[in-house]
């Protein structure tokens, strides 16, 4: 979920070629180092040494646990549990179905201070054609989660009052398990994009 941006080892500064451009006006200097040493240089010695930047994005998803529907069972006298007479053995068959939602949250960083003009439009760049595209991704992966379930149930009981813990107990461990290895599945497929390491070119 992140990109790093590193500027560029540029060329190493000749010996002498600051003193040579030691002598005029200071654009005449800038201009003797520009021809002498490269553009890299002039930055280097303008901006006092190499700028190193470091840009994160962030896109985060809260899951809402899922919201379950469970329609009319359809409840039949049952022989596969052990109940007394005044308790009969009931069994519940029915569909659960289960609705998900992600909301995603996309940060981006924001412009680093200390870069040239040129500079800043190789950043805004790759903030606009890298970074951005790859935390989509990362949104687009965790938006899997969103969707709709239906799974049959059976469950069976003793009377109507057990029966009806049965069937709480049974869809609550269906809902949650299912809920957690979707919730799992996304954050997975998100995280199998990282790490991500797109140096751009600073040297302008």
């Amino acid at each position: 979920m992140q990109g790093r941006v590193r500027k560029a080892v540029g060329r190493k500064v000749p010996p002498g070629a600051v003193a040579r451009a030691a002598v005029g006006t200071s654009y005449e200097r800038v201009l003797a180092l520009q021809q002498t040493a490269g553009n890299r240089a002039v930055s280097v010695a303008l901006l006092g040494g190499p700028v190193s930047v470091s840009l994160h994005g962030e896109t985060k998803g809260t899951y809402d646990g899922g919201t379950s529907v469970v329609g009319k069972p359809k409840v039949v006298r049952a022989k596969d549990c052990d109940c007394s007479d005044e308790d009969p053995c009931l069994k519940a068959t029915g569909t659960l179905e289960v609705t998900y939602h992600v909301d995603v949250d996309i940060r981006m960083p924001g412009m680093p201070d200390g870069l040239s003009a040129c500079q800043q439009r190789r950043v805004r760049v790759f903030l606009r054609d890298v970074l951005g595209p790859h935390e989509q991704d990362h949104a687009r992966r965790l938006r899997k989660y969103n969707g709709t379930t239906r799974r049959p149930y059976s469950v069976t009981g003793c009377g109507k009052a057990g029966l009806e813990s049965e069937m709480a107990s049974k869809l609550q461990e269906m809902h949650d398990t299912e809920a957690t290895a979707r919730a799992d599945a996304a954050d997975a497929d998100s995280a199998s994009i990282d790490p991500f390491n797109r140096p751009i070119d600073l040297d302008c």
